[in-house]
């Protein structure tokens, strides 16, 4: 198959044998190299300029898109909503008098001002790295629970248990284990 495109080209080294119809097979003309080495820039250019087309990765394409690379970089996750990439912000979800921990809530900041829970990984299937924070927004201290079956470590100590987040606190829950996270920051006992 003619390698007319980046997407054309082959993952095995020896099946890349031409560029856009130009031989660069073993004992290949010298003279056909420049234009070779020419053409196979040409594709790459066009492939990085195209506003649409596949940027693979293992596993499949990578959906969604990337804009503003040089200000204010953004990504539009799976409910087309633009999202800023890197360490920029902490978005926050919808304010909670309390609830469940989900899926949506990866990466998000919960204010709340009554008890979360976190959920069982046969209930909600967290990544093992996935991280959740909650602001308290409340004047009072408010519970950071397990459902039986998850351990919930306080950070840099062996206590295990229901947490306390006080008033005005920040916790970060990340998950290290299939049913085990650990709560960091000021505000949690």
């Amino acid at each position: 198959m003619a390698k007319n495109a980046v997407t054309d080209w082959d993952t095995t080294a020896g099946n890349n044998s031409d560029i856009a119809g130009i031989n660069i097979a073993e004992n290949c003309a010298a003279a056909g190299i420049n234009d070779a080495i020419r053409t196979l820039m040409a594709q790459f250019a066009t492939w990085l300029a195209a506003a649409a087309g596949p940027l693979l990765k293992t596993g499949g394409a990578v959906t969604g898109a990337i804009t503003g690379m040089l200000t204010g970089s953004t990504v539009i996750d799976g409910a087309s909503t633009a999202r800023y990439v890197g360490y920029r912000n902490l978005p926050f979800t919808a304010a909670s008098s309390g609830r469940t921990l989900a899926l949506t809530d990866v990466g998000m900041a919960i204010p709340a001002t009554g008890a979360i829970n976190i959920p069982t990984n046969a209930s909600v299937a967290f990544a093992i790295g996935d991280i959740v924070a909650v602001y308290n927004n409340s004047g009072s201290s408010i519970s950071i629970t397990a459902t039986a079956g998850v351990t919930l470590r306080l950070g840099g100590s062996a206590t295990t248990g229901t947490r306390t987040l006080a008033q005005r606190g920040l916790v970060t829950l990340l998950k290290v284990a299939t049913d085990e996270w650990v709560a960091l920051n000021g505000g949690i006992s």
